[in-house]
């Protein structure tokens, strides 16, 4: 164990403390992960990695769910630790919120390129409207300012990047 965390140590992970915004607690779990998946980590130790990683509050909420949700002596897995763990950092409400965001998205004073990355961002947080591509294609299309978005309709564009690249040479 010695040496995984050695190794662990030398990608610099990043420590969670659980600071109030539940996108940080997604992030957080994907950089775990890709770390895990470098380093081929088994369960346990993918759990035992993660909990050295937290900090504050969110190292106070692991020690008192030692009881109740992570007993003694039974063997956490990763699964278990990941639901437990965005239950607390990562609420339904809080994901519903984010997909409100994304559906409620436009453009404004956002360049295309920025108004692009704010899309994709969210977009994480509503898979089924997007995981057809007209569907994403239409989507980013409707967020667009009104004078971007009246030239992109008549070649009814329906590929997502296709879209995105005519509204960057349009602006």
């Amino acid at each position: 164990m010695q040496g995984l965390v050695e190794q662990f140590l030398k990608l610099k992970p990043s420590k969670f403390a659980s600071l109030g915004d539940p996108s940080e607690a997604e992030v957080w779990i994907d950089e775990m992960e890709k770390s895990f998946t470098l380093l081929n980590c088994t369960d346990v130790e993918k759990v035992s990695l993660a909990k050295y990683q937290l900090l504050g509050n969110a190292y106070h909420w692991l020690k008192a769910m030692k009881g109740t949700v992570f007993p003694e002596g039974a063997e956490v897995t990763w699964a278990s630790f990941v639901w437990a763990f965005f239950g607390k950092h990562f609420s339904d409400c809080a994901r519903d919120n984010k997909v409100m965001e994304f559906m409620q998205l436009t453009q404004n004073n956002l360049m295309v390129d920025q108004y692009e990355v704010r899309f994709v961002e969210l977009s994480r947080f509503a898979p089924k409207l997007v995981e057809d591509r007209e569907d994403k294609a239409k989507t980013f299309l409707n967020g667009m300012r009104p004078n971007i978005r009246r030239h992109l309709v008549p070649p009814n564009l329906k590929d997502y990047h296709e879209l995105y690249e005519c509204a960057q040479i349009l602006e």
